[in-house]
């Protein structure tokens, strides 16, 4: 899963968001358009949303409302130079949990975007098996790992379909959609869960089919 939907048209701020965030260990999905960002929350789910207010298509006020409207819930934070006390009651009105006016210090963005995050996302896949999405971390026979970031997508997706023959196209386009991940990448990132969880976890090659994950 996703962590957060960036929606900014400025590149060159999003881009030093974009790597405080990466840096901050949260992946996330940067789009300029509200069309875009419409679609993707649709068909995706979020943790938080990040939304610029003056951007192409729909502003942010009426992308936000038309999604409270539809029972989406998802935490948002305004990220904007609208800074009148009309603009700010205009924003919670519509369904912000959060409101910063631009311009915004970094540090301060992580601090309030971590207050807006789930507090836990363990899932507890066995007596001696959980995952914590939050953290990338895998507890093992009360041993802690924490994976890379695309490892561990890897690893919560295989665990969301425990005992599913998953062939490598699928298991690609349902993580990476749209990216130019390698088949010879992607082997990469098995080989490496299974060294990482040896003993904890087994993913099964059926040649020329897919493979089939399970916890020990």
């Amino acid at each position: 899963m996703v962590d957060i939907l960036f929606l900014e048209d400025d590149k060159l701020l999003a881009q030093s968001l974009l790597d405080e965030l990466e840096d901050s260990a949260y992946s996330v999905d940067w789009v300029q358009e509200s069309d875009d960002a419409a679609r993707n929350c649709y068909e995706k789910n979020y943790k938080l949303y990040l939304f610029d207010v003056n951007v192409p298509g729909l502003n942010g006020f009426e992308l936000l409302d038309q999604l409270r409207k539809s029972g989406d819930t998802t935490p948002a934070i305004f990220l904007t130079s609208q800074n009148q006390i009309d603009d700010l009651k205009k924003g919670f009105e519509v369904g912000a949990d959060d409101y910063i006016k631009k311009p915004f210090d970094l540090h301060e963005i992580l601090i309030r975007i971590k207050s807006k995050m789930p507090k836990s996302s363990k899932v507890q896949l066995s007596f001696d098996f959980s995952i914590e999405a939050l953290t990338s971390k895998v507890i093992c026979k009360e041993v802690e790992k924490k994976l890379p970031y695309k490892e561990f997508s890897l690893l919560e997706y295989l665990c969301k379909n425990q005992d599913v023959l998953l062939s490598p196209d699928d298991i690609i386009f349902a993580l990476y959609e749209d990216t130019t991940i390698s088949i010879a990448t992607f082997r990469t990132y098995i080989k490496n869960l299974k060294r990482h969880l040896h003993g904890c976890i087994e993913i099964e090659n059926m040649k020329g089919v897919g493979y089939k994950f399970k916890v020990l």
